[in-house]
């Protein structure tokens, strides 16, 4: 008798252990938005967490730089289903409309950027121009906006 009151809690917990097992191995990952189509990902408003530039002479790195926040009142870019577009930083304003080329690029009116990082709150871009104050220089500016 004393061996069938030792099994049933054994077994009662050996159970649960097998279920709670089961119930967990069939949990949705959470992949971070990956299946969702860039074009519905992107939309909506994300604020503008960081801009950085990094200037080179053709390939000497020469500085880098994080531009300074001064909201008036927010630093934003807003990407609406219809593509149109708003992106407002400091005091520097721009709307216009934007479209996605190919399988890394957004481009609108003002901007062309290749994305680096695009999940449910956080998406990344770069891209590529000049300085005045740098002649010569290439300028890679990288934008990080979060929702």
């Amino acid at each position: 008798m004393k061996m069938k009151t030792f099994f049933t809690p054994v077994a009662a917990i050996a159970g649960l252990f097998l279920l709670s097992i089961t119930i967990n191995s069939c949990k949705k990952v959470d992949n971070g938005g990956i299946d969702i189509p860039k074009e519905q990902q992107v939309v909506g408003t994300w604020s503008i967490n960081r801009i950085q530039q990094r200037i080179y002479m053709g390939s000497t790195f020469l500085k880098d730089t994080i531009i300074p926040q001064h909201p008036n009142p927010k630093n934003i870019a807003s990407f609406e289903a219809g593509g149109n577009f708003q992106y407002k930083f400091n005091t520097f304003s721009n709307a216009g409309t934007y479209q996605f080329k190919g399988v890394d690029s957004v481009i609108s009116s003002a901007y062309r950027w290749k994305m680096l990082t695009l999940t449910k709150v956080l998406f990344t871009v770069v891209s590529t121009g000049t300085d005045p104050a740098y002649p010569g220089a290439t300028v890679h500016t990288y934008q990080t906006f979060i929702r």
